[in-house]
């Protein structure tokens, strides 16, 4: 990929980082008595174009799917390179395609679970589904799709069906990034987190070596078996080995919870953070695809970030405990 081809459209971007909320903004969010106050603030804000007089703070996740679509629709539109944009949103589309088989599983209208964005149409995966393979989409797809039927029909059960999904969805990026170092260097990132985060949770679980060697990524810098080595044999052997990693800040902040608590919340913020800074830190690249892909986690973690904030003021959350769930800003 030629790096100039981005010039312009970093030059855009740079304005759409100015319209993402600000600090100030997330501070008069957290000092509000009522959920509904959110939707005002929100007003003053791109948000703010979805807002009708009867909308319903109760109604706030289709308010959050209609400005990530604009999004991502703004973007497919605008990108000279539309891989960039498949890098975040292909995860939508195995996510609507889980959706789409469990509709064929247990014979219900399941479609107020889809996300309405990602790289492919929603009608084209419907589609995949019904006969299994597309002219359409990715070769993976297709390959996902006989494995999950085979699996369906040979077994009778559904327990492996999630674990073949990700298999198959992480192939797919890898698939999307290669001959691409900038993408290269994002997909293994993402991996290794993922990895070390499915480690950490099938320990927490008691599950066997077997699993989690099953449902480890291949295709990061750590390797799978040296994670499955470290991680079946102890805890602190697994830790141990991340600190001698670029992983070492991610696993020391959320080491005592994992300890002490047996859960992974501290870890998911951290997660989330640490490949924020990291993204920060490549953004003040000029030139490239790096604003781009910066610009668009930012995004889903102001999302993300919002959705906490909204759920947190419906059921009367302490204002300290949804300070210490929300994710670091970008801007």
């Amino acid at each position: 990929m030629k790096d100039i081809q981005f010039n312009t459209i970093n030059t855009r971007i740079r304005t759409y980082e100015e319209k993402l909320l600000h600090k100030n903004t997330y501070e008069r969010m957290f000092a509000v008595q009522q959920a509904e106050e959110i939707l005002s603030i929100l007003q003053e804000t791109p948000y703010g174009d979805f807002i009708e007089e009867n909308t319903s703070v109760h109604d706030f996740e289709q308010l959050l799917l209609a400005e990530q679509k604009r999004v991502y629709d703004n973007l497919y539109e605008i990108s000279p390179n539309r891989q960039v944009i498949d890098l975040f949103s292909l995860k939508y589309d195995y996510q609507n395609l889980k959706v789409f088989v469990k509709e064929v599983l247990i014979d219900k209208d399941l479609s107020s679970l889809l996300v309405p964005y990602g790289s492919v149409p929603l009608s084209t995966l419907k589609e995949l589904v019904k006969v299994r393979h597309s002219e359409h989409v990715h070769e993976q797809m297709n390959a996902c799709m006989q494995e999950i039927f085979q699996y369906i029909e040979g077994y009778h059960e559904h327990h492996a069906l999630d674990i073949i999904f990700d298999n198959h969805y992480w192939q797919h990026l890898s698939a999307i990034a290669n001959g691409n170092e900038d993408f290269q260097l994002l997909v293994r990132r993402n991996i290794d987190v993922f990895n070390i985060s499915t480690a950490l949770r099938s320990h927490l679980m008691g599950r066997h070596k077997g699993f989690i060697t099953a449902v480890l990524a291949e295709g990061g810098t750590l390797p799978v078996d040296k994670l499955v080595e470290t991680i079946s044999s102890s805890l602190d052997e697994f830790v141990t080995y991340l600190q001698e990693t670029p992983y070492k800040l991610l696993i020391d902040s959320s080491y005592e919870e994992i300890i002490t608590k047996k859960t992974l919340n501290d870890f998911d913020l951290w997660k989330d953070n640490f490949l924020m800074a990291r993204l920060k830190e490549q953004k003040i690249i000029p030139f490239g695809p790096w604003a781009m892909m910066g610009y668009i986690y930012a995004k889903e973690i102001e999302i993300k970030n919002l959705r906490i904030l909204l759920i947190g003021k419906i059921n009367k959350i302490p204002e300290e405990i949804l300070r210490s769930r929300v994710r670091e800003t970008y801007v």
